[in-house]
């Protein structure tokens, strides 16, 4: 047994010893019972069972951070560089008010300094929050949502702690129950991405217009705050996380698309432009949400198991037969599910199965995540959260979180999987497109972020190196970061994209064409309404809608006259 194992089963007793002195109920067997679930190895050595979790037969798990570090984390979020922050309770239960009056939420900043896998050195990066829903570190600084703020937290001078704070948006309603302001997320179109509950919204915009109603919006807003806007809404109660495909379709977890029947409440949705989602509510009306027929069908129903942390699976690590696989963790199960998804018209469905299950009531996983290595990170919260929570009647303050690290037996290990080594802003765009194949996925991300960065140089290099790629996610790649760079010779590379043989890379296009409101492209967009496949004829429905020429009207009518996806 490892050193770690040890540890681990160290910590595991000394738990049980101290609740046996906290509960003075419990019977011996049942302790003994407990301890031999907490930690367990499969045939090979291998641990496949901590905690009350459990992993698959061929996978292991560990703790990621020594449990003497957290205590209630909800969510978590990478730099780029491979520091995760960590959005995390105090284990207080106060009323809305009371977290408005006095916020004591926190983001601590977490970082393996030695590169062995476990989070050792441990900060408060931000303290005096509402309730931090998620967050996306973006260029020096981490992006917040902490109702009713859209927050931007800076480190300044490299200490660890953001001593600069400022608000970007605001005027989203705080609800002490986490049906609130989430996010965000950063899309590859390089729009940050947030989810909305139906608890109200009243937000002035930078440019001054006003935004106000009571239904649930997906919203999306530049990183400095310019451009919000709703992309979807409706009636359900609460959307938690996003991800992107990579033509850059938003997919997401939320609960309460219909009042709980036949089995079923929550769900994994595919939030598309414009779309108004169930539940039925009289906000929907209300708010004047655009109807043209039917609320729009849910992608994937679930039971009453209150979905939260939504991961899409980038690495190799765990096999080729997980590659873009998503993962949702589940409050009231205590599961990891896995889904398969596979395009379906002009959506997608998924084939699913539980990935981990727990075996002890009090797990509440609320956070799934990919490290850079393909190892996956698991968020369990604990057993403080009551509020709004029908299962969870009494708050547990004595079981606390964890973040566990699940990792493929036997697989590869990545050396410098977050590109330490690679001193990316001293290349030149030729340079760095070189990289574009890297199969670590960290790097490819920094690559590109590096190219937008450059600017209007790095359009003849991404021309050649990522659109001239045989790879079509590369080639969508490059179209996302040519139309990031803005300038008129980028534009130009992504019209052409438009006659693209991939349905990925066409439909990228038509999604950035659209948010550019670019006029020269709306010939080629109303060819594609009306004869291609059904994901860009939606998008190319979408981006004329955006640009908002009429001559497109009857290109439009057309397409849907025969169409009955």
């Amino acid at each position: 047994m490892s050193t770690r194992d040890v540890w681990s089963r160290n910590y595991i007793v000394n738990s049980i010893v101290k609740y046996i002195v906290y509960s003075q109920c419990r019977l011996l067997a049942c302790i003994i019972s407990l301890l031999l679930i907490s930690c367990k190895t499969d045939q090979t050595g291998n641990m496949n069972q901590l905690d009350g979790l459990t992993v698959p037969a061929g996978f292991s798990i560990e703790r990621a951070v020594p449990a003497d570090i957290l205590t209630y984390p909800m969510f978590a979020s990478f730099d780029g560089q491979g520091r995760l922050f960590v959005f995390e309770s105090d284990g207080s239960s106060p009323s809305t008010e009371e977290m408005l009056d006095k916020p004591s939420y926190h983001v601590r900043l977490l970082e393996d300094t030695n590169g062995d896998g476990m989070f050792d050195k441990s900060q408060i990066f931000a303290d005096s929050l509402t309730f931090p829903k998620g967050g996306v570190f973006y260029k020096g600084s981490l992006y917040v949502t902490a109702s009713p703020d859209l927050l931007r937290l800076t480190d300044t001078n490299g200490d660890g702690v953001a001593d600069k704070r400022e608000v970007i948006l605001t005027g989203w309603v705080l609800n002490h129950n986490g049906a609130l302001l989430g996010g965000p997320f950063f899309g590859p179109d390089g729009w940050m991405y947030l989810t909305d509950a139906r608890r109200g919204f009243n937000i002035t915009t930078n440019e001054g217009v006003n935004l106000k109603g009571n239904s649930a919006r997906i919203w999306r807003c530049r990183p400095d705050g310019t451009g919000l806007e709703s992309m979807s809404g409706g009636g359900y109660d609460n959307a938690i996380e996003l991800v992107f495909m990579p033509s850059g379709e938003t997919l997401g977890t939320m609960t309460y698309f219909i009042d709980p029947q036949g089995g079923f409440r929550d769900a994994l949705m595919h939030w598309v432009e414009g779309g108004v989602y169930p539940k039925p509510q009289n906000v929907i009306k209300e708010d004047q949400l655009k109807l043209t027929g039917d609320l729009m069908p849910v992608m994937t129903k679930m039971a009453r198991v209150s979905p939260s942390g939504l991961m899409r699976y980038r690495g190799s690590a765990f096999g080729k037969e997980y590659s873009g696989n998503l993962f949702s963790a589940e409050f009231n199960t205590g599961r990891i599910m896995r889904y398969q998804i596979t395009p379906d018209g002009a959506t997608y469905r998924t084939m699913d199965e539980p990935f981990i299950e727990s075996t002890i009531a009090d797990i509440h996983l609320t956070d799934v995540l990919e490290d850079a290595d393909g190892s996956m990170l698991v968020v369990n919260t604990g057993g403080w959260f009551i509020a709004g929570c029908p299962l969870s009647v009494v708050a547990k303050l004595n079981v606390h979180g964890g973040i566990y690290r699940i990792k493929k037996i036997g697989s590869d290990r990545i050396k410098d999987a977050w590109g330490h080594k690679l001193d990316l802003q001293s290349l030149s765009a030729e340079s760095l497109t070189k990289y574009i194949n890297d199969p670590r996925s960290a790097v490819r991300d920094n690559v590109i972020e590096r190219l937008v960065e450059i600017g209007a140089s790095a359009v003849v290099p991404i021309k050649k190196s990522l659109l001239g790629s045989k790879n079509q996610e590369i080639r969508t790649a490059g179209v996302f970061a040519l139309y990031r760079i803005q300038t008129p010779n980028a534009l130009k590379e992504v019209r052409i994209a438009l006659y693209d043989s991939s349905i990925m890379v066409r439909t990228a296009a038509a999604r950035v064409l659209g948010l550019s409101k670019d006029q020269e492209a709306i010939d080629k967009l109303m060819e594609m309404v009306q004869k291609d496949k059904p994901p860009v004829q939606r998008q190319a429905a979408t981006a004329l809608g955006q640009i908002g020429d009429s001559r497109a009207v009857d290109a439009l009518l057309n397409a849907a006259a025969g169409n009955s996806d």
